[in-house]
């Protein structure tokens, strides 16, 4: 599983070639993006105590962790589910499961400018500040490359339908949230007027 943790690096400059080959030839490729996403959320979490305070979260001790690493696996979740289903719609190739894979290895950019960032931010002063966030605009860019370049690989598609079925996608996780905030909302509201009922009864004369 660590050494095809490790391919995550060839992936980097050969996104083609290195996502077509996890997906058909790569055992334990769901295990290493799985080790692959947890070092994400320790390095991430571990970057919000380290990072100078110029650049860092300023109320340290307030960062709730279980919300901080469901921002990378609520999204990541949601994206390879709907991604999944929309590909059976557009003849797409890749499974959930090689979608998960494909998706966690495309963010080994952000993995691997955590702890560059970190470091820079104990040399650079609030000067310097337009080279910090070059470093997370690189890395977030090169994310963005390898998301589509390796979506457009284990679904077979073209660039254009590539677009377009992350179009799609980011489209349906968006009425995904809208839809679950009305649901929430109306539990919310239902719960509330069954306790306001059951109070009311319970101090009728």
């Amino acid at each position: 599983m660590l050494k095809t943790a490790a391919f995550s690096f060839y992936v980097l400059f050969h996104p083609i070639d290195g996502f077509w080959e996890l997906k058909n030839h790569k055992e334990k490729s769901f295990g290493a993006a799985n080790l692959i996403l947890a070092v994400l959320c320790l390095f991430n979490v571990l970057s919000i105590q380290f990072t100078s305070f110029h650049y860092g979260v300023l109320d340290r001790d307030n960062v709730n962790i279980l919300i901080n690493i469901s921002s990378f696996v609520l999204p990541l979740l949601a994206w390879s589910v709907l991604n999944w289903a929309l590909s059976t719609l557009l003849d797409g190739k890749a499974s959930m499961k090689q979608i998960w894979v494909q998706s966690v290895y495309s963010l080994m950019p952000l993995l691997l400018s955590i702890p560059v960032l970190v470091i820079a931010s104990h040399i650079m002063t609030l000067q310097d500040s337009a080279f910090y966030y070059l470093i997370t605009s690189i890395a977030v860019l090169w994310c963005t490359f390898l998301f589509l370049f390796g979506n457009m690989t284990i679904h077979d598609y073209t660039m254009t339908k590539t677009v377009v079925m992350t179009l799609f996608t980011f489209a349906g996780i968006a009425a995904s949230i809208f839809i679950g905030i009305i649901l929430f909302s109306t539990f919310q509201q239902l719960i509330s007027f069954i306790t306001t009922v059951i109070t009311e009864i319970r101090f009728m004369p």
